[in-house]
């Protein structure tokens, strides 16, 4: 079973595909995240890091993207090409080769679902995200008696946050 944790950046998530590590084989390295998803057809970088978004529940960042992107296009798994001011990546025959040798070796578990705890803290840690962008925009309304609320919300919210763990 693989453990939720902080990476190197202060980021939840599971070792170093989370934040662009190549491990050999590794099962999880963005890099076949990457392929899967240039699998389905060409995207640009940004579309890339949503379907991976929509697929694992936290969005990658793009300091973990383009540089594996960068780097399968060095090596010939993938081929990019500018389109309107944008950098359209293509899996290439040896991108695909990888990615199935890759599948071969490891099989999506059966149920092809992520384990439960890992889906609800992805929710939690994209609510977190929500949370933090109203908060910017409230702020840049420049409305003080809106500021004050946001800020009452947020500070109910941690203490009843806080409760849960005093009831065990």
């Amino acid at each position: 079973m693989r453990h939720f944790r902080r990476g190197p950046r202060g980021h939840f998530g599971f070792g170093a595909h989370m934040h662009g590590g190549f491990r050999p084989g590794g099962r999880g390295s963005i890099k076949y995240e990457i392929l899967a998803v240039l699998a389905e057809g060409p995207r640009h970088g940004y579309e890339i890091m949503l379907t991976i978004e929509e697929r694992r529940g936290v969005r990658p960042s793009p300091g973990s993207i383009y540089p594996a992107l960068q780097m399968l296009e060095d090596e010939d798994y993938v081929t990019g090409r500018e389109v309107d001011g944008k950098r359209i990546y293509t899996i290439a025959p040896k991108g695909s080769g990888l990615l199935s040798e890759h599948r071969e070796n490891n099989p999506e578990p059966e149920d092809g679902d992520v384990p439960p705890f890992v889906a609800m803290m992805a929710r939690g840690i994209t609510a977190m995200h929500g949370v933090r962008d109203a908060l910017k925009q409230i702020a840049r309304s420049g409305k003080p008696e809106h500021v004050e609320q946001a800020i009452a919300i947020v500070e109910k919210a941690r203490k009843e946050l806080y409760t849960i763990l005093a009831e065990d």
